[in-house]
């Protein structure tokens, strides 16, 4: 019997411990800022790190047509382009994930690579339009770590420039 209170006692013991401190680590969030082709044209953009919201455009402004790049494997279309870089420097970011309009990437489909080396960062270019007016993206940057959800918002008043470069 006396074992058995031990083991109990044990057993609450490591319990409240991961009660306390196992699970996923929440990370702050990932600097984001325009690419550096500014994708998308001269458009406002607000990054709201606290709430992991990014807002493009805004009233009489306009989203510029893209054509499609099969390099990149996108397709043509009204698109913004983001630069999004890890949280923290010490990230093991082998094990990171993203997710997309539904599709899984895994780190070597999505982080940048420069000279054979992986970065610490990916950019991604949504094609976004006026039916659409969030788009979600989910980052799990390593194992361990909690997935972070980051909506992409335009602002209401935005237009949109079609194939042929008229306005909608």
């Amino acid at each position: 019997m006396k074992k058995l209170k031990i083991g109990l006692l044990i057993l609450c013991i490591f319990s409240s411990i991961c009660l306390a401190g196992c699970g996923d680590v929440e990370l702050e969030a990932a600097t984001i800022v325009r690419d550096d082709a500014r994708t998308g044209g001269s458009l406002s953009f607000v990054y709201d790190k606290n709430q992991r919201m990014i807002y493009f455009g805004g009233t009489e402004e306009v989203v510029q047509y893209s054509g499609a790049d099969e390099s990149r494997g996108m397709e043509e279309g009204c698109r913004v382009g983001l630069r999004v870089t890890a949280p923290n420097e010490s990230l093991d970011l082998e094990t990171a994930t993203l997710e997309m309009n539904g599709i899984h990437y895994s780190s070597s489909q999505f982080l940048e690579n420069i000279n054979g080396q992986p970065q610490r960062f990916f950019s991604i270019y949504p094609i976004v339009n006026k039916e659409d007016e969030e788009i979600m993206f989910k980052v799990k940057w390593s194992d361990g770590t909690k997935e972070q959800e980051y909506k992409i918002v335009v602002v209401k008043g935005t237009k949109f420039m079609n194939k042929d470069g008229e306005i909608e």
